[in-house]
């Protein structure tokens, strides 16, 4: 059980297709899902906590923010 999320938070990291890892390493929960390489049929085995799932989304919220406020200028630099 990971007590550092809330449900809702698991529900979310669930839902993106992460499972909790069968042994947790220290204190925290890992949580792994397969992700395909880019440009491969290979995948692989994608492990984070929590907490870095999360800030992750976090910033690519932040990022698609930022522009959509900047009209996509910042990639033209």
């Amino acid at each position: 059980m990971d007590n550092t999320v809330t449900d809702a938070q698991l529900k979310q990291i669930l839902n993106k297709g992460y499972k909790p890892e069968s042994q947790a390493r220290g204190n925290e929960v890992y949580y792994c899902r397969s992700e395909r390489e880019l440009g491969s049929r290979f995948e692989r085995k994608i492990c984070r906590t929590a907490a870095r799932i999360l800030e992750e989304e976090q910033q690519g919220k932040e990022e698609t923010t930022n522009l959509e406020r900047t009209g996509g200028n910042r990639l033209a630099k």
